[in-house]
Protein backbone atom coordinates (compact mmCIF):
# COMPACT_ATOMS: atom_id res chain seq x y z
CA UNK A 1 0.00 0.00 0.00
CA UNK A 2 2.86 2.34 0.86
CA UNK A 3 4.36 1.63 -2.52
CA UNK A 4 1.13 2.51 -4.27
CA UNK A 5 0.82 5.79 -2.35
CA UNK A 6 4.48 6.61 -3.10
CA UNK A 7 3.96 5.92 -6.80
CA UNK A 8 0.83 8.10 -6.89
CA UNK A 9 2.70 10.92 -5.13
CA UNK A 10 5.55 10.74 -7.65
CA UNK A 11 3.09 10.76 -10.55
CA UNK A 12 1.29 13.81 -9.17
CA UNK A 13 4.56 15.66 -8.67
CA UNK A 14 5.77 14.76 -12.15
CA UNK A 15 2.49 15.92 -13.69
CA UNK A 16 2.98 19.38 -12.17
CA UNK A 17 6.49 19.79 -13.67
CA UNK A 18 5.42 20.22 -17.27
CA UNK A 19 5.83 23.33 -19.42
CA UNK A 20 2.73 25.42 -19.38
CA UNK A 21 1.32 26.53 -22.72
CA UNK A 22 1.74 30.17 -23.66
CA UNK A 23 1.10 32.43 -26.59
CA UNK A 24 3.72 33.44 -29.13
CA UNK A 25 6.52 35.43 -27.52
CA UNK A 26 8.02 37.86 -30.05
CA UNK A 27 11.81 38.18 -30.19
CA UNK A 28 14.37 40.28 -32.00
CA UNK A 29 16.00 39.58 -35.36
CA UNK A 30 18.35 36.62 -35.41
CA UNK A 31 22.04 37.57 -35.65
CA UNK A 32 23.58 37.42 -39.09
CA UNK A 33 27.04 37.76 -40.60
CA UNK A 34 30.36 36.61 -39.18
CA UNK A 35 31.00 36.85 -35.48
CA UNK A 36 33.10 39.81 -34.39
CA UNK A 37 36.65 38.65 -33.78
CA UNK A 38 36.14 35.37 -35.58
CA UNK A 39 39.00 33.78 -37.44
CA UNK A 40 36.82 33.88 -40.54
CA UNK A 41 37.50 37.54 -41.16
CA UNK A 42 38.70 38.80 -44.49
CA UNK A 43 42.15 40.29 -44.63
CA UNK A 44 44.20 42.17 -47.18
CA UNK A 45 47.67 40.89 -47.94
CA UNK A 46 49.96 42.13 -50.67
CA UNK A 47 51.44 40.02 -53.46
CA UNK A 48 53.15 40.90 -56.73
CA UNK A 49 51.37 40.83 -60.08
CA UNK A 50 53.19 41.90 -63.23
CA UNK A 51 55.97 43.41 -61.12
CA UNK A 52 53.64 45.60 -59.01
CA UNK A 53 52.25 45.29 -55.50
CA UNK A 54 48.61 44.28 -55.53
CA UNK A 55 46.23 43.86 -52.58
CA UNK A 56 44.64 40.41 -52.32
CA UNK A 57 41.70 39.63 -50.04
CA UNK A 58 42.01 36.46 -48.01
CA UNK A 59 39.39 34.73 -45.88
CA UNK A 60 39.93 33.03 -42.55
CA UNK A 61 42.71 35.28 -41.30
CA UNK A 62 42.88 36.81 -37.82
CA UNK A 63 42.58 40.52 -37.17
CA UNK A 64 46.00 41.59 -35.92
CA UNK A 65 49.00 42.48 -38.11
CA UNK A 66 50.89 39.34 -37.01
CA UNK A 67 48.05 37.14 -38.33
CA UNK A 68 48.21 38.92 -41.68
CA UNK A 69 51.99 38.54 -41.94
CA UNK A 70 51.64 34.81 -41.24
CA UNK A 71 49.11 34.64 -44.10
CA UNK A 72 51.61 36.51 -46.28
CA UNK A 73 54.30 33.98 -45.36
CA UNK A 74 52.16 31.21 -46.87
CA UNK A 75 52.48 32.91 -50.26
CA UNK A 76 49.88 32.99 -53.01
CA UNK A 77 47.45 30.09 -52.93
CA UNK A 78 46.89 27.82 -55.93
CA UNK A 79 44.20 30.04 -57.52
CA UNK A 80 46.29 33.18 -56.98
CA UNK A 81 49.36 31.55 -58.54
CA UNK A 82 47.24 30.46 -61.51
CA UNK A 83 46.19 34.11 -61.91
CA UNK A 84 49.83 35.24 -61.97
CA UNK A 85 50.32 36.40 -58.37
CA UNK A 86 53.80 35.85 -56.93
CA UNK A 87 55.78 36.86 -53.89
CA UNK A 88 59.25 38.33 -53.66
CA UNK A 89 59.64 37.30 -50.02
CA UNK A 90 62.08 34.46 -49.30
CA UNK A 91 60.44 31.02 -48.98
CA UNK A 92 60.53 31.21 -45.17
CA UNK A 93 61.21 34.72 -43.98
CA UNK A 94 60.14 33.64 -40.48
CA UNK A 95 58.10 36.43 -38.92
CA UNK A 96 59.53 36.76 -35.41
CA UNK A 97 57.62 39.68 -33.92
CA UNK A 98 55.03 41.87 -35.57
CA UNK A 99 53.63 44.91 -33.79
CA UNK A 100 51.69 47.97 -34.82
CA UNK A 101 54.63 49.93 -36.22
CA UNK A 102 57.40 47.35 -36.46
CA UNK A 103 58.07 43.89 -37.79
CA UNK A 104 61.07 41.69 -37.11
CA UNK A 105 61.77 38.83 -39.48
CA UNK A 106 64.36 36.06 -39.60
CA UNK A 107 66.24 37.25 -42.69
CA UNK A 108 68.45 40.24 -43.44
CA UNK A 109 66.05 43.01 -44.44
CA UNK A 110 68.77 44.62 -46.58
CA UNK A 111 68.58 41.58 -48.88
CA UNK A 112 64.86 42.11 -49.58
CA UNK A 113 63.70 43.61 -52.86
CA UNK A 114 61.64 46.82 -52.74
CA UNK A 115 58.53 44.74 -53.57
CA UNK A 116 59.26 42.30 -50.72
CA UNK A 117 59.59 45.23 -48.29
CA UNK A 118 56.35 46.66 -49.69
CA UNK A 119 54.55 43.34 -49.26
CA UNK A 120 55.36 43.32 -45.55
CA UNK A 121 54.79 47.03 -44.90
CA UNK A 122 51.54 47.30 -46.85
CA UNK A 123 50.16 44.11 -45.27
CA UNK A 124 50.85 45.41 -41.75
CA UNK A 125 49.33 48.83 -42.57
CA UNK A 126 46.27 47.20 -44.19
CA UNK A 127 45.72 45.39 -40.87
CA UNK A 128 45.45 48.72 -39.08
CA UNK A 129 49.15 48.96 -38.26
CA UNK A 130 51.56 51.75 -38.95
CA UNK A 131 50.51 53.93 -36.05
CA UNK A 132 49.63 57.60 -36.60
CA UNK A 133 52.43 58.03 -39.16
CA UNK A 134 51.23 54.99 -41.14
CA UNK A 135 54.79 53.64 -41.32
CA UNK A 136 56.39 50.36 -40.34
CA UNK A 137 60.00 49.74 -39.35
CA UNK A 138 61.36 46.41 -40.58
CA UNK A 139 64.28 44.66 -38.92
CA UNK A 140 66.01 41.35 -39.37
CA UNK A 141 69.45 39.85 -39.81
CA UNK A 142 70.96 42.49 -37.55
CA UNK A 143 69.72 45.28 -39.84
CA UNK A 144 66.92 47.84 -39.53
CA UNK A 145 65.34 49.79 -42.37
CA UNK A 146 64.06 53.33 -42.00
CA UNK A 147 60.29 53.56 -41.36
CA UNK A 148 58.43 52.75 -44.57
CA UNK A 149 54.95 53.69 -45.74
CA UNK A 150 52.86 51.67 -48.15
CA UNK A 151 53.96 52.75 -51.61
CA UNK A 152 57.18 54.44 -50.56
Amino acid sequence: MKRLLGLIAIMLLAAGCGVRPSGVIPGEEAPSGPAVGSVGNTATVYFVLDGKLVPVVRNGVGEVPADRVRALEQGPNEDERASGYTTELPPSFEPIAVGISEAAIGVNVRDLTPNAVGQLVCTVIAAGGGGPAKTVTLSGGGQTLRPQGCGG
